[in-house]
């Protein structure tokens, strides 16, 4: 290994050491230091075999995150995975993994705010806007519709 491959990795290791990070984000951090792609796929396997790197890992962690601080749903978490190079059967399990329960509870937690504050000519109106702006955090329009259905119970709102 040459020395400027043993300084990338020691400098990679030292940035998987601070959180979670993907192949293509360990790959973007070695080509700002302008290492060569011979080196940086050395690095990165020695990164994976020594478990700084683990795909599935990242993605669950990134899954978990997305839902509960980020609050954005399925669609979009998958979008941002494979954006990330993520391998679809990876990106898969990690969003299936997200407990149900936690997930309608973050979704009806949207929608009440939302509804709250969206204002619309009519009922209909109201719901549409409601509707497209939490489908634009990547929710499913069954799933919304679903808890958006609720908004006639008076505990809708509280």
């Amino acid at each position: 290994m040459k020395e400027e491959e043993k300084e990338g990795l020691q400098k990679a290791r030292a940035y998987c050491s601070t959180a979670e990070h993907c192949r293509s984000e360990v790959r973007a951090m070695l080509e700002r230091r302008d290492l060569s792609p011979h080196s940086i796929e050395e690095i990165i396997g020695h990164l994976e075999k020594e478990g700084y790197i683990d795909e599935s890992r990242y993605s669950r962690a990134f899954v978990h995150d997305k839902v509960l601080l980020t609050k954005w749903g399925r669609i979009k978490i998958m979008q941002a995975l494979r954006f990330k190079g993520i391998p679809q059967e990876i990106a898969e399990e990690a969003v299936s993994s997200v407990d149900p329960d936690e997930y309608m509870a973050v979704l009806r937690e949207l929608l009440v705010s939302r509804y709250k504050s969206v204002k619309g000519a009519d009922e209909y109106e109201r719901k549409m806007k409601t509707i497209k702006s939490i489908a634009g955090r990547g929710f499913e329009i069954p799933l919304i519709r679903e808890v958006l259905d609720f908004t006639e119970s008076p505990d809708f709102t509280d």
